[in-house]
């Protein structure tokens, strides 16, 4: 099989997913706004059995076929299909539940509500873009730096994360961690040509404490349960018969969208400053404070002080006097 074949078997697993959600979506539309009956069960389990039957295909073909490990591993990892399953399960049992109990019937929006957020939630927690990401990069391989990274690892008392170089042809220096079941660090081939050994081992201390402080996965619960519960609210006050809860339907709005333009970035930027701090304790602060200067004059990060109320990150001269404030 040539990876031309490959790529095409992937794209009709991808689309074929794909069109089955929007399927699985209108047939529950559909058998939710007519009277239940047996009818009802047998069209869902039906869409069950053929989801689950087309996603053991796609399995089967790539096991029958000389596959590498990368493309085998892809195919049965793909979460799609398994989303796709799971969603199918869900608006059968709500199908039931609907048919039966009133209080599910009344409030059966809400209910579709709140999966589809832990849906997406779902999805974005397994950061599909991670595999995406490992095929479009390359382990990195200097060792001098490996086994820093292992070193470093060690004494903040992390598994060390497998690194991995993005090719950006000259363009973006940048460096960023990501979890799933496991963690990973990319660099950006741009920061590896333009920084010093030094340097790089200096943002690799930073990244290495989001690991640590688990800054990841704090931040992603914080942000679902607040936005869960807000959307919740706002449902809740748009339906309300309560003239009073009614008209607050802006105010749960506007706080909803000062949450996500200026909580969630300043959240971002407290852990990258203690992503900072908490690298000083394992490597010289000169190492942060030169590879700071060398990105900032790469990459021309802003300072202007009021566009940093809707950055991710503080500002460089911010984060160096931290730095050099810093008793580490």
């Amino acid at each position: 099989m040539s990876p031309e074949d490959k790529k095409e078997i992937l794209r009709k697993s991808a689309l074929l997913s794909n069109l089955s959600l929007i399927i699985i979506f209108l047939v529950y539309i559909i058998l939710s706004s007519i009277p239940f009956s047996i009818y009802t069960v047998v069209v869902m389990l039906a869409i069950i059995i053929i989801n689950s039957m087309l996603f053991m295909h796609f399995k089967n073909i790539m096991r029958d076929q000389d596959s590498d490990e990368n493309i085998f591993q892809y195919i049965t990892d793909d979460m799609s299909w398994r989303y796709v399953t799971y969603l199918s399960i869900f608006f059968l049992v709500m199908l039931l539940a609907q048919g039966y109990i009133k209080l599910v019937d009344q409030y059966s929006y809400l209910i579709i509500l709140n999966a589809f957020i832990i849906f997406i939630w779902g999805i974005s927690a397994n950061n599909p873009m991670v595999s995406i990401l490992i095929r479009k990069s390359k382990k990195l391989q200097d060792i001098f730096i490996n086994n820093e990274a292992a070193h470093l690892s060690e004494e903040m008392g992390i598994k060390e994360p497998e690194i991995y170089i993005i090719n950006t042809n000259d363009r973006i220096a940048n460096a960023f961690e990501v979890n799933r079941r496991e963690s990973y660090v990319f660099i950006t081939s741009y920061l590896m040509n333009v920084l010093d050994y030094n340097e790089i081992i200096g943002v690799l201390a930073h990244e290495l404490s989001h690991i640590k402080l688990r800054h990841n996965q704090k931040t992603t619960f914080i942000n679902f349960i607040f936005f869960i519960v807000m959307i919740n609210i706002i449902s809740l006050a748009i339906t309300s018969t309560n003239p009073l809860f009614f008209y607050m339907t802006p105010l749960f709005f506007l706080i909803l969208i000062l949450f996500i333009m200026l909580v969630v970035p300043a959240v971002k930027r407290h852990n990258e400053v203690q992503a900072d701090l908490n690298a000083l304790k394992y490597v010289n602060k000169e190492y942060l404070i030169d590879g700071l200067k060398r990105i900032s004059e790469i990459d021309k990060i802003p300072e202007n002080v009021m566009k940093s109320l809707s950055l991710d990150h503080p500002s460089t001269e911010k984060r160096i006097q931290l730095i050099e404030n810093s008793k580490s």
